[in-house]
């Protein structure tokens, strides 16, 4: 075969051949998206030999932020600041209402998680003027202004995995028949067994599995006492625990190792509707309605027309559920498999002077790393993704006809696997036309 034929072939799998007809060389920023975990935290559950009382910050209390996570949020902020106020220039320096929206679950540590952020965002600092961002008064800390925060309602409880779901509850009991889950099964029930002997817990040792999610926050701040009251602890064991309990919360988002098919269901696929469908959808139609209205120009009015920014504080399970349907789920590092605090993810759409858009998957792991481009991951190698590749990736996982409806439906009498592989036999018929 010919060398033009090869190179031709080099091209198209590496993606050159759609970089040089898309033009990326002259990129315009025009919209971000982000969500974030929360800072470090409380531990949800008191374990000996760290009880409620013994957790003072934030307040006082089981699962509340920390000054530790305060801090974490507060450099997330100024990474952004960084980011989109000082190196684009892309935000104002001051908070303008038009250009960002925050919103948060409505949980306390996720709320302050926000304000913290916000905090490192817009600082006090001259740029804010008396009088106007801030009162006149030498009572107030001059520089500082607020900028709201928009809590959830139980209308959003889809889109952070806390609603009542009955066709979750038979995927749970389905997915307890998968080998690869009854081995991960198996393995946490003799951890627990083990470490309830070692707690003296004697009512449903099996159950017992409060200690790795508990020791993950205790240590952060009464690893002393740890050592101290626990003979057996130590970092070797630590590790242990987060390592073993890792697969099942990759699993209960809709990532496996092996294939999750039984009895004709696609339990992988089903799980990914259910827990990331409805905020991955939420961030395309974002996405897809700020195009719209940059392409409507002066005929654009309402919500998007002036919005920059869009931020959403939120939780580890949420975040690491959108990496599984993206397909970037590798991305995550810790060792008890999901994001750790102050982790994001970030979502940018570009414009061309064609007026074609792209998008930017970014991801932070953690409360100390940079942004890292998962973009190649997301879309095939690509250095950017079309609004059409996001669009398809969120339409495979979107729950039909709605959310509610697909609860209230039995898994045994209809599965979204069939809209699935429509989504798959239209995208290989469009790949053939082209």
């Amino acid at each position: 075969m010919s060398q033009k034929f090869w190179i031709f072939v080099i091209c198209f799998w590496s993606g050159c051949l759609a970089q040089n007809e898309t033009g990326y060389g002259d990129l315009k920023l025009e919209f971000v998206q982000t969500l974030w975990r929360h800072g470090d935290r409380a531990a949800i559950d008191e374990l000996y030999p760290i009880f409620e009382s013994n957790w003072t910050f934030g307040g006082g209390g089981l699962g509340e932020l920390t000054p530790l996570g305060m801090s974490q949020m507060n450099d997330l902020g100024t990474l952004f600041r960084k980011i989109y106020v000082e190196d684009k220039e892309f935000l104002s320096h001051r908070y303008t209402g038009k250009e960002i929206y925050i919103r948060s679950t409505n949980v306390n540590r996720t709320i302050i998680s926000a304000m913290s952020m916000l905090y490192g965002l817009y600082p006090p600092g001259a740029w804010n003027i008396q009088g106007v961002d801030y009162p006149n008064s030498i009572d107030w800390q001059q520089g500082f202004t607020f900028v709201p925060v928009h809590v959830d309602g139980d209308n959003h409880c889809a889109a952070t995995q806390q609603c009542k779901c009955d066709r979750d509850d038979e995927l749970q009991d389905k997915m307890a028949e998968l080998p690869e889950v009854q081995t991960v099964n198996a393995r946490m029930l003799a951890m627990n067994l083990r470490m309830a002997a070692l707690f003296n817990v004697t009512e449903d040792p099996d159950t017992f599995s409060d200690y790795p999610d508990a020791w993950k926050c205790q240590r952060n701040w009464f690893n002393d006492t740890l050592y101290e009251k626990l003979p057996f602890y130590n970092e070797a064991l630590f590790q242990e625990s987060q390592r073993t309990f890792a697969p099942y919360k990759h699993m209960m988002e809709g990532h496996f190792v092996e294939p999750a098919i039984l009895d004709g269901i696609d339990i992988a696929h089903e799980i990914r509707v259910l827990q990331s469908g409805v905020m991955l959808n939420e961030i395309y139609e974002r996405v897809r309605d700020k195009a719209e209205c940059l392409k409507s120009g002066e005929n654009c009015t309402g919500f998007f027309k002036g919005l920059k920014f869009y931020g959403y504080s939120s939780h580890d399970l949420v975040i690491y559920a959108i990496l599984v349907s993206l397909g970037a789920q590798d991305s995550v590092k810790t060792i008890d498999g999901w994001p750790d605090t102050a982790a994001s993810l970030t979502i940018e759409l570009y414009s061309n002077p064609e007026n074609q858009y792209f998008i930017k998957f970014l991801y932070r792991d953690n409360s100390v790393d940079d942004f890292s481009d998962v973009t190649s991951k997301v879309c095939n190698r690509a250095e950017y993704c079309t609004i059409e590749d996001f669009r398809k990736i969120a339409e495979m996982y979107k729950p039909l006809p709605d959310y509610k409806t697909l609860c209230q439906t039995p898994l045994s009498g209809s599965s979204s696997l069939f809209s699935y592989w429509i989504s798959i036999l239209f995208f290989v018929n469009f790949m053939n036309f082209l």
